[in-house]
């Protein structure tokens, strides 16, 4: 007995193992295969390669002349030049600007992470009501069976109450003693039905007729409760039924939005868990509330979008310097010939250093940028700080859900335990006397009822407490 135990405790265990894992499964799938999450991690990735562009300097200019008539000068005739310009920005700026664009690109990535923990949470949350359609479907399905093992029991005490009437009829005739005046209406009845079925007797009295009626009476009423049971029972399967139809109906929908998330075949089958047991909170109160503010990403991106702001504000102040630029000036000349000797002169090439400096003198558009960065860092604040008020108040109403759906479990499993021993007690009655088909069926669609909810509530805690994971930053 203890090794069947064991073996049992063990099965149980792999196959919760064994759930686990597919769910896992599905959630790293989603994570490889979603075309979303693939956009959010490239859009990561572009502002990645902006970082090197913002801090590289300007492309030097080159310029070449080429004089159509070379122009006579001291040293030759000049025939063109070479220059090229590099330009510097203010010490300082390349820096600010590079910072800017690493803020940047760590705001793409919290937004990946965010898409990633929304991603997760709608996988589990959807395959969460696959599980929970797919246990409404085995509820009802045992429940069908039940309704219809009733029905069967109805139909055949139907069948057998006109028998047991008839067979109760023919004692009384039979036991009666047949004399006659005699006063008993009854053996007087039977007595004149059997001698006119015999010997074509017409003789009759008020009292054989009136016993006739009565025992007709009761027959039909006997059939006709039996009947009503039936069909009462009938009705019953018959909604059962068409809220199996309408649940099967409802789960495809489901699988391929589930399958779309997983970017695969729309119809392929999903797998479930068997069961699913109540799951308590990941942490407590003050450390969820801590975890959210440190580690949600959507508060991260604030927080590098006011230090991307506070960069921007840099640059915008470097930028009203004046840049300075560096560059050579290369000249070709040929020789010239000298009027008065006629001897050649000159024709050496020159090289010129040259520096040159911008002059940042329409200072509005410098104020204007500088204003730019300080509004767009206090919006950032300002964002973050909303942000974190819109989260806490959304896990106020995560925890709210969470108690209330075990609340729920606790008050459930109570009244399911209570409604089942009723229906043991109607059950019995109903097999012995007959009576109480009515409340059967209410009892039952109680139960069905209670058993539907608690699977309501098992969902919605799990539900709960992967979005309280999803908060935290949490989710794998």
């Amino acid at each position: 007995m203890k090794k069947s135990i064991l073996s049992i405790l063990f099965l149980l265990a792999i196959s919760a193992l064994t759930q686990a894992q597919t769910l896992e499964e599905y959630l790293v799938t989603a994570g490889e295969n979603n075309p979303q999450l693939k956009a959010r991690y490239a859009e990561y990735q572009a502002a990645l390669q902006k970082v090197p562009q913002a801090g590289s300097l300007p492309d030097p200019e080159a310029t070449f002349n080429v004089l159509l008539k070379p122009m006579e000068r001291f040293m030759g005739k000049q025939v063109g030049d070479v220059s090229v310009m590099q330009m510097f920005p203010w010490f300082g700026s390349l820096e600010a600007a590079k910072t800017e664009a690493e803020y940047m690109a760590q705001m793409k990535f919290a937004s990946f992470i965010e898409a990633k923990l929304n991603l997760y949470h709608t996988v589990r949350s959807t395959w969460l009501s696959l599980y929970q359609i797919d246990e409404d479907i085995k509820l009802l399905e045992r429940e069908l069976e039940i309704m219809q093992a009733l029905e069967r029991v109805a139909l055949a005490k139907y069948k057998a109450a006109p028998a047991d009437n008839a067979s109760g009829a023919s004692r009384s005739g039979t036991e009666a003693p047949a004399a006659p005046g005699s006063g008993n209406s009854t053996s007087s009845g039977m007595a004149g039905m059997g001698s006119g079925a015999a010997g074509g007797n017409t003789a009759s009295t008020s009292g054989q007729a009136s016993m006739s009626s009565g025992s007709m009476a009761l027959m039909a009423s006997s059939s006709g409760t039996s009947m009503v049971d039936v069909i009462l029972i009938r009705v019953q399967v018959k909604d059962l039924e068409n809220r199996l139809q309408l649940l099967r109906d409802s789960k495809k929908p489901k699988e391929a939005a589930f399958n779309s998330m997983l970017n695969r075949d729309l119809n392929q089958h999903v797998q479930l868990a068997d069961t699913l047991e109540p799951v308590a909170l990941p942490a407590s109160l003050a450390l969820i509330q801590d975890s959210i503010r440190q580690n949600h990403p959507m508060l991260k991106m604030y927080e590098w979008d006011e230090k991307a702001r506070e960069a921007q504000l840099r640059m915008a102040r470097l930028m009203g310097k004046p840049m300075i630029g560096l560059g050579l000036s290369y000249m070709v000349y040929k020789p010239r010939t000298d009027e008065m000797t006629q001897m050649p002169m000159g024709g050496d090439n020159m090289v010129m250093p040259m520096v040159s400096v911008t002059l940042p003198i329409y200072r509005k558009k410098y104020k204007a940028a500088q204003k730019e960065a300080e509004f767009a860092q206090a919006a950032a604040v300002a964002n973050r700080e909303s942000a974190e008020n819109m989260l806490l108040a959304e896990l106020s109403g995560l925890l709210y859900d969470y108690q209330r759906a075990s609340s729920t479990l606790q008050l459930l499993e109570e009244q399911i335990r209570l409604n089942e021993h009723a229906i043991r007690l109607l059950t019995t009655n109903y097999s012995v006397a007959g009576t109480g088909i009515e409340e059967i069926l209410r009892q039952r669609q109680a139960i069905l009822g209670y058993k539907q909810q608690l699977l309501q509530a098992v969902t919605d805690q799990h539900i709960a407490v992967s979005a309280i994971n999803r908060l935290m930053n949490s989710d794998n």
